[in-house]
C-alpha cells in the first residue's frame, strides 16, 4: 500500500519535468513567423512578445533601432523614416502569403531553422519564394530568435536582421 503513493509522487514529477522543457526551435519558429504575418500585430511595439521570442542581444538592438527611428524623424520632420516592422523582422516590404519550414538542425544551446517564403499572386512579388534562416538560442529556459539571415533573391540582397536593426539605429 506504500507503494501506491510513491507512484503517485514519481507520476507528478515526470509531469512537472516534462512541462519545463522549451518548445522545440522548430515550434517557436512556426509560433513566431505567424505571429509576424498576422494582421494588425507588431513586434516592434509589443515587449510581451519580443520577451517571449527574442533574444535579449535582439531586443536590445531593436531598442536601438527605435531610438534611432525616432531620432531621425525629429530631425526630418517632414521626411518618411524607416521605423523597425515586422517587415525588418520578415526581410521583405510586402510580407509574403505564406512560409514553410524546410528544414531544423539543433545543437543547443543554439539550433538553425530554415524557411521558405513564397508570395502568392495578388501580392507585390508574385510567384516569388526566398529562402531564410532563423538562428536561435536557449536563454531563459526557452528558444529564442538570436539573428534572421535573408538569403539574396531577385528583390532582396542577403541581410541580417541584427545589422537591419543597427543600419536603422545609425539613421540621421
Amino acid at each position: 500500500m506504500k507503494f501506491l503513493p510513491f507512484l503517485f509522487l514519481l507520476g507528478c514529477l515526470a509531469l512537472t519535468l516534462t512541462a519545463a522543457e522549451p518548445a522545440s526551435p522548430e515550434a517557436t519558429a512556426n509560433d513566431f513567423f505567424h505571429y509576424l504575418l498576422t494582421p494588425k500585430r507588431d513586434i516592434a511595439k509589443d515587449s510581451a512578445t519580443q520577451a517571449r521570442w527574442l533574444s535579449k542581444d535582439v531586443r536590445h538592438a531593436l531598442a536601438a533601432a527605435e531610438a534611432g527611428s525616432e531620432k531621425a524623424a525629429e530631425g526630418h520632420p517632414n521626411e518618411q523614416v524607416d521605423a523597425p516592422d515586422n517587415g525588418t523582422f520578415l526581410g521583405a516590404w510586402d510580407p509574403p502569403t505564406s512560409f514553410k519550414i524546410t528544414d531544423t538542425k539543433s545543437t543547443p544551446p543554439t539550433a538553425r531553422v530554415n524557411l521558405r517564403y513564397t508570395w502568392g499572386p495578388k501580392s507585390q512579388y508574385p510567384g516569388e519564394t526566398r529562402n531564410m534562416t532563423a538562428l536561435l538560442t536557449l536563454e531563459d529556459g526557452a528558444w529564442k530568435i538570436r539573428d534572421i539571415r535573408s538569403h539574396a533573391a531577385k528583390f532582396n540582397p542577403e541581410s541580417t536582421l541584427l545589422r537591419d536593426l543597427q543600419n536603422l539605429a545609425k539613421q540621421r
